[in-house]
């Protein structure tokens, strides 16, 4: 792809592959300009401030009338005029000038502007309302979620986009080193200033995820109806809009899921906010009519470490069998140790499941066992002997 010759804001928006990312969340378009980004790192604010003009003008369906043109044009000029002055860098000064509902122009003093970089970006942006609403009108789409609206408000609208339309998964790593696995039908928004402020992400769909470990910068994911916080670890979270439930699924390390309306980002840094801890094999799934949010074990438990593990015992005090069971899988396993001190177990076990190797060694000792909220109950009246 030719690279484009981008001086200003203006040429951002006059730009069509650009459009096309924001607008119809083109994959090619989105790759072209994440390269561009990374090689001109001192235009990001241009990219934001580009960005934040033309979801204005996206966030309805509705026709527009021409007092409506004129105010979304004003709303440019004030999202223009709240950039900083060195952006627009020109040697003809000049004013924004305005326009009122009876078609007045009137002057507006204060930040010097380049008269023809302001009937550039004017001309373009209001050729824009008609395109982009044109757009939206012939092809209607559903609007953006609450908690979406709530988190670009949070991040003011600096933020950057990965929408996978593709048949497969796509693969994303992001500037901290944290891997995201985005399922088909899914999208990721992470802020602008993601590399230096507060490692903040939405997801709408399916998603795995791979932190990089950094306890000052706690990694969330927020999603229409719950936030995951985590420091470094790896896990599923699943919140496509059209399902009844989200769920987290934790693969390895601990992480903290909330109800959505309990949790702000204010909250990212607090020790004292706890949420529902999740460890490896565990889930929570927030069950969206009803708002109620249940832990439980995953399925099909698999060990949660790369470490291996020999599950040959000869003789060997059921207290300590359990305990190696829960340090392979990360499953808390509950145990009266003093019921169980006469109990030993011998057995030698391989690559059965979890749950077949809760069984037989339950089996062994005469016991039995039940999941409370992702906890193993052991259930015995001790051996005899």
């Amino acid at each position: 792809m030719k690279n484009p010759d981008i001086n200003s804001i203006d040429d951002l928006l006059a730009n069509e592959l650009f459009r096309k990312w924001i607008i119809e969340k083109d994959e090619a378009a989105a790759v072209f300009w994440s390269q561009w980004i990374e090689q001109n790192p001192a235009r990001l604010e241009w990219v934001a401030a580009a960005k934040a003009i033309i979801e204005t003008l996206t966030e309805n369906n509705d026709q527009l009338t021409n007092h409506e043109i004129n105010r979304e044009a004003d709303l440019i000029q004030q999202r223009l005029l709240s950039l900083s002055p060195e952006m627009y860098n020109d040697e003809e000064p000049g004013y924004l000038e305005t326009c009122t509902d009876d078609g007045k122009e009137q002057g507006s003093k204060g930040i010097p502007f380049s008269r023809t970089r302001y009937l550039v970006g004017i001309a373009a942006s209001l050729l824009m309302i008609a395109g982009v609403y044109w757009y939206f009108n012939n092809k209607p789409g559903p609007l953006p979620a609450n908690a979406y609206k709530a988190f670009m408000k949070e991040t003011k609208h600096k933020s950057f986009e990965y929408n996978n339309n593709s048949d497969g998964e796509q693969h994303i790593v992001l500037s901290d080193g944290s891997e995201v696995v985005l399922e088909k039908n899914s999208r990721l928004t992470y802020a602008a200033n993601f590399s230096s402020g507060k490692r903040e992400v939405y997801l709408e769909g399916n998603a795995f995820f791979n932190i990089t470990r950094n306890p000052q910068r706690p990694f969330i994911v927020y999603t229409q109806t719950i936030v995951t916080k985590v420091l470094g670890t790896s896990f599923y979270v699943k919140a496509m809009s059209s399902a009844e439930t989200a769920s987290v699924v934790v693969k390895t390390g601990k992480v903290s899921v909330f109800k959505r309306e309990n949790f702000t980002s204010t909250d990212a840094g607090s020790a004292s906010l706890k949420g529902m801890v999740v460890t490896p094999n565990q889930q929570v799934v927030y069950d969206i009519p009803h708002e109620q949010m249940n832990k439980s074990l995953v399925e099909k438990p698999v060990i949660a470490s790369q470490t291996t593990y020999s599950f040959d015992f000869d003789d060997t005090p059921a207290a300590d069998v359990f305990s190696r069971l829960q340090t392979a899988y990360g499953v808390p396993i509950m145990i009266d140790e003093e019921v169980l001190k006469t109990c030993t177990i011998s057995a030698s076990l391989g690559n059965e499941p979890f749950y077949e190797k809760l069984r037989i060694i339950c089996k062994i000792i005469n016991a039995t066992y039940e999941v409370i909220d992702g906890t193993v109950i052991i259930n015995t009246n001790g051996c005899k002997r």
